[in-house]
């Protein structure tokens, strides 16, 4: 059985965090925020998913009340509360920049603003989605990861005159690394190939290249058509890479052989290059930095994993389940899932303490919340007076 001090540590954890991101709002707004995002770390099961239910359980507001309360959150300062929070926990320490985009999918939804066809890797098919373009923080001090900040990628309209402020996914990113940078201690980038250009890696870089992409074994400054003959595409330098090492580092284990190369990319700048391969199944992968060597390149890389699974837990709490038409509300929801994942990854980590058991991951925190909280009656005048 729960202690009442737990219920109250608890609520407290919840309160106080919501606090923090809400610093600046209205009462009214503050109390609404609080629910919306405790409905968000309720599981699924239990969970309203449409916007106008989804604090049901803990709320007795009608849906235009709530609707209007959500709206009402302004998104700038939560932002903004957002990274005074990331700043107070990571302090100097070093960081890396992870950035990807992920695929929320609203069939039949062309009503909602923002809402376009994108290519969904996981089904092979072209969806009707919004496609946030999401970032993380990975503290290299603490091993911590933290989600950072997201845009909305609007596709080009080139039939009318609406989406004049039209930005690249490339440009998206370019534009959340420079907050970053501005706000902490910045010592790398890690990337997928989608955001392989030179223009955006600048120095300090970690990411992958697509087999077509070329490099050479000697100095020749940038590729032109007179010295093209010497740059090799990535499939044929792993071609011609006869001797293969074992990978026995444990590091992106799925790769049993690696071999590394100090190459010059096209644009004449020298990097380092590990090839990595599956016999069996004949996969692939090719990493490239233009700062880490070796093993610290596959460790990088392994770090990009923390904004995948960020997308898994943020879908199972509902980042894509909006019923929102204009784009500014699909976005607020985006990002208080955000809210909601960072402060459930902090109470996992006291969960001993908070639930009385050790919690491991996002779902069974979110069980234990619901456990404690919504099967007990004293919790609402904690969290929702006023």
């Amino acid at each position: 059985m729960t202690s009442k001090g737990s219920v109250a540590s608890i609520t407290n954890m919840i309160s106080e965090f919501s606090d923090l991101m809400t610093a600046g709002m209205k009462k009214k707004v503050k109390k609404h925020f609080r629910e919306y995002m405790l409905g968000i770390m309720i599981p699924p099961e239990i969970r309203r998913k449409s916007i106008s239910n989804i604090s049901s359980l803990i709320s007795k507001c009608d849906q235009s009340t709530l609707n209007r309360s959500f709206h009402a959150v302004d998104s700038a300062a939560l932002e903004q509360n957002y990274i005074s929070y990331l700043k107070a926990r990571i302090g100097t320490h070093r960081v890396e920049f992870i950035g990807d985009d992920t695929i929320l999918g609203h069939p039949g939804s062309k009503v909602m603003e923002n809402v376009g066809w994108f290519f969904d890797h996981a089904s092979g098919n072209n969806v009707l989605a919004h496609q946030p373009v999401t970032t993380m923080l990975h503290d290299l001090d603490t091993g911590e990861s933290y989600p950072f900040l997201t845009r909305m990628y609007v596709k080009e309209n080139k039939d009318g005159n609406e989406n004049n402020g039209f930005k690249t996914k490339l440009e998206i990113m370019e534009e959340l690394f420079g907050i970053a940078s501005m706000n902490f201690n910045m010592k790398g980038k890690v990337v997928d190939s989608w955001y392989s250009s030179f223009s955006f890696l600048g120095e300090h870089f970690t990411t992958e290249l697509k087999s077509n992409r070329k490099a050479s074994f000697q100095e020749l400054g940038k590729m032109t058509l007179k010295n093209k003959d010497m740059f090799y595409t990535i499939d044929e330098i792993l071609q011609t890479a006869f001797l293969m090492y074992n990978n026995d580092t444990g590091i992106l284990s799925e790769f049993p052989l690696y071999r590394s190369f100090n190459v010059w990319l096209t644009n004449g700048k020298p990097a380092n290059l590990v090839v990595l391969y599956n016999p069996e199944n004949r996969r692939k992968k090719f990493l490239v930095s233009d700062y880490l060597e070796d093993d610290d390149i596959m460790v990088a890389w392994k770090h990009r994993w923390s904004i995948e699974t960020f997308h898994n837990d943020a879908k199972d709490l509902g980042m894509g389940e909006y019923q929102v038409r204009d784009g500014e509300g699909s976005l607020i929801h985006v990002r208080i899932t955000m809210a909601a994942f960072t402060l459930l990854s902090l109470m996992n980590k006291a969960s001993m303490k908070l639930f009385g058991k050790i919690t491991k991951t996002i779902g069974e925190c979110s069980r234990a919340i619901k456990e404690v909280l919504i099967l007990k009656r004293n919790y609402k005048s904690r969290l929702f007076s006023g």
